[in-house]
């Protein structure tokens, strides 16, 4: 049921047509054919991110922690906090075992973690 205030809203006529529109066009496709939508990531890597992130893949966790030492004065500090941030958050979400196989302890997280919010709040 239309209320009276859709059928006289312009802005609202607007919206429903748009929404009506996408709708057809998501949904059709030609015989054989997938249709996906593809959203673009809300915000870019941080410079290194993806180069830790690949350390992080392949289970090279100290290497990952070597490098973003090494990367400490070659980018921003609100950013290098950021990825710090990001690097140790995933360290802690590693299972048990593999964080002691790479004797990562939770005493050495945190106390990374700690120094990265001191970074933060110094600036």
């Amino acid at each position: 049921m239309i209320s009276m205030a859709e059928e006289t809203d312009f802005l609202l006529r607007q919206i429903k047509g748009i929404a009506g529109s996408m709708g057809y066009i998501l949904g059709k496709k030609e015989e054989g054919m997938e249709a996906a939508v593809i959203f673009p990531a809300d915000k870019p890597p941080l410079p290194y991110q993806d180069v830790l992130r690949g350390l992080l893949h392949d289970h090279q966790y100290q290497e990952a922690l070597t490098k973003f030492d090494q990367i400490r004065y070659a980018m921003e500090q609100d950013d290098y906090v950021k990825l710090g941030l990001w690097l140790y958050t995933a360290l802690l979400q590693l299972p048990e075992k593999d964080r002691n196989a790479a004797k990562l302890t939770l005493p050495v997280l945190q106390a990374g973690l700690n120094q990265l919010t001191g970074m933060a709040g110094a600036s």
